[in-house]
């Protein structure tokens, strides 16, 4: 990339973001299973019969809007009776998101939310174009009709999401923008580079949010219906090259338009 949209102006310059994509039966919110400070904070949720997978992907998503900020610690006692399981796989869970960079587990100081310094958050999304680039030189796998499909189900939700009056929602873009890096991973044949992907992936997610909460989210939904249409035509002639590369050119736009914002709020202060 040619510009560093990440380090300019500190690392760590982003508002708290507020979006929530709920699960079905999996309660979500800052007073659920934390310990804020060292304080137990009681929960008061019902027990439900939410699976390891999803008390996973309900922790990350905190993570990501920063509803467990950078410091938060998490409570196993207390996030196994929020969701209703024993503590071993909400063990299981944790250890899931410490493999993601995204929790550290620590003997005497127990599960903390970690951070990136600005040098880390450089780093990522470089790493993020780099490996994007390699997804067609690393044993591409062509989608199946189901996984076009859901292409195809994500570009018409973006779609609507740009019929909308006013601000897009936040939560139904996040969720659309996750369902379609969920299945053009499929395309990577490589399982160490499709997991070195989602880690970063992970990693960046929560710094993409706070972008959201100060960007132009309309701009930036039509941006990503260009990227899904660009892929679906690459996909169409099985151009996997260029499906690594869209994806890549799309991140990179992203950052820039992001030092713009930057530069700008620079000059006005």
């Amino acid at each position: 990339m040619s510009k560093s949209a990440i380090t300019k102006g500190g690392s760590n310059n982003w508002p708290q973001a507020t979006a929530k994509r709920a699960q079905p039966g999996v309660p979500s919110g800052r007073d659920k299973g934390v310990r804020d400070k060292g304080v137990r904070v009681k929960s008061s949720a019902a027990k439900s019969s939410a699976t390891p997978a999803q008390v996973y992907d309900q922790l990350r998503l905190r993570i990501a809007t920063r509803t467990y900020p950078p410091g938060t610690r998490l409570s196993e006692t207390d996030l196994a009776a929020e969701f209703g399981l024993s503590r071993t796989p909400v063990r299981q869970a944790l250890q899931l998101l410490a493999a993601d960079g995204l929790v550290s587990i620590k003997n005497g100081v127990g599960v903390t939310v970690t951070d990136l310094d600005r040098t880390e958050i450089d780093q990522a999304y470089h790493l993020r174009c780099e490996l994007a680039a390699m997804i067609g030189s690393n044993s591409p796998r062509p989608l199946d009709p189901a996984q076009m499909a859901e292409i195809e189900s994500v570009r018409r939700g973006v779609m609507a999401l740009l019929k909308q009056s006013g601000r897009p929602a936040l939560d139904e873009f996040s969720e659309l923008c996750e369902r379609f890096h969920n299945v053009v991973n499929h395309v990577i044949g490589s399982r160490m580079l499709r997991n070195f992907i989602e880690i970063l992936y992970h990693q960046t997610d929560r710094f993409w949010f706070g972008w959201m909460e100060r960007a132009d989210i309309r701009v930036e939904v039509t941006h990503f219906l260009h990227e899904i249409e660009e892929t679906q035509r690459a996909l169409e002639i099985e151009d996997y090259q260029a499906v690594g590369y869209i994806r890549r050119n799309h991140i990179t736009m992203m950052l820039a338009r992001m030092a713009q914002v930057r530069e700008a709020e620079a000059a006005q202060a």
